[in-house]
């Protein structure tokens, strides 16, 4: 890796990143209530949005894993969270972060990734303080949009299990569905679908294993991520009606067999079951 941004990136040294202090934070809300309102407003008329399992966020550290199959999805885990009445801080790659849309992003708490760069780990810093000041922290396990053809997640990498492990923060798989029609994959445009219902769904907290500060070792890492990976699948397929792929429950057993301790009892939300939460 080198310190030179990837094309289309913002340099390293432009590069600014939020602070976590109480005033910091204040001021984190006040930037982000006005935007949120915007996005609320924004998402009525392009779809219709539901939220199961909100409420297992809470008030405490905690870091949200979502699948990502649209360039939209951010937007509405953003707004599926703000519900809950809690700012989520999204790790995001630094080429968002250049000019007004930049300073906006870190006044609100957001953190820049710099991608292929020696300093490319500084946002799992910047992540780790905000979950030392009881935030609530957004990363994407693939860090891209999914490339499967048939929509389930890939290959989590092992950034969020690390960040996991080394926190001691739980982690909430994000499933949605119903965007692949509004903004599938690869689409630059979306095609607003007012009456087409899309579904987040927030499922049962993971506890990371037992590691912390180099600790960590890399199967260790592998494996917590993997399982994260499989919970975020586990819950699409539930809410797309179908069967989970049987190589994602295979994880699922294997992991929670030998860390059964961590994983602690299923008591969540099905998220095929009715009763969700309607927009407000």
């Amino acid at each position: 890796m080198t310190d030179e941004a990837p094309e289309g990136s913002v340099p390293s040294s432009e590069v600014r990143y939020p602070e976590f202090d109480a005033a910091s934070l204040k001021r984190n809300l006040f930037w982000a209530r006005p935007t949120a309102e915007s996005i609320r407003f924004t998402l009525r008329f392009v779809t219709r949005l539901s939220v199961t399992g909100g409420d297992k966020i809470g008030h405490g550290p905690v870091i949200l894993a979502p699948f990502h199959a649209s360039a939209l999805d951010p937007l509405v885990v953003a707004m599926a969270v703000w519900r809950e009445g809690v700012l989520p801080h999204f790790l995001a790659k630094s080429s968002l972060f250049g000019g007004f849309m930049g300073r906006a992003l870190v006044r609100m708490g957001q953190i820049p990734v710099l991608r292929a760069s020696t300093k490319a780990g500084d946002s799992l810093v910047h992540a780790k303080r905000a979950l030392a000041a009881g935030q609530t922290v957004v990363i994407y396990p693939q860090g891209t949009l999914t490339k499967d053809p048939q929509l389930w997640p890939q290959q989590a990498k092992t950034g969020v299990s690390r960040l996991a492990i080394e926190t001691g923060a739980p982690v909430i798989p994000i499933a949605h569905w119903g965007l692949e029609r509004v903004m599938p994959v690869g689409a630059k445009k979306l095609t607003p679908r007012p009456f087409t219902a899309v579904r987040v769904h927030f499922g049962d907290p993971l506890l990371p294993p037992v590691g912390g500060p180099g600790h960590t070792s890399s199967a260790l890492a592998r494996g917590f991520a993997d399982r994260v990976t499989a919970g975020i699948a586990e819950d699409v397929a539930a809410l797309r009606g179908v069967a989970l792929p049987q190589r994602f429950q295979d994880t699922i057993d294997s992991w929670d067999a030998d860390h059964r301790a961590d994983t602690g009892e299923h008591t969540g939300t099905d998220p095929g079951s009715a009763g969700d939460e309607e927009a407000r």
